[in-house]
């Protein structure tokens, strides 16, 4: 029996230069003013792929978005004895130092989770 070639996920066959070269372009667009024709003639672009990638970008960040959605978590009823580091995919860091107590952590987390939403 062959064995099978693990697959690449789609974020491994990402090329992220050209994911930055159209965010770039898709802002110069919005900020020249043009419709998506006249700048996509003006730039030489392919209209087909300029939508292309619009569509995909708003994919690829609607999963980041669902990506960093809170997960509930359990907290000691007494101080940490060690202190813990959270950080989210987004880049926000919570750090918790010994002696946290649990009111001061769920009003942390509770205020992270209602700026998320």
């Amino acid at each position: 029996m062959p064995i099978s070639q693990p697959t690449q996920r789609a974020d491994q066959r990402r090329n992220p230069d050209r994911e930055a070269f159209w965010r770039q372009t898709i802002s110069d667009r919005l900020q020249s003013g043009l419709s998506i024709r006249a700048f996509c003639e003006r730039e030489g672009l392919s209209e087909p792929t300029y939508h292309y990638w619009r569509r995909e970008l708003k994919k690829r960040d609607a999963e980041n978005t669902v990506a960093t959605s809170f997960l509930p978590i359990e907290v000691p009823r007494q101080p940490l004895p060690t202190p813990i580091e959270i950080v989210f995919s987004h880049g926000t860091t919570v750090r918790v130092g010994n002696g946290c107590d649990q009111t001061t952590l769920e009003t942390v987390l509770a205020a992270l989770e209602q700026r998320a939403c």
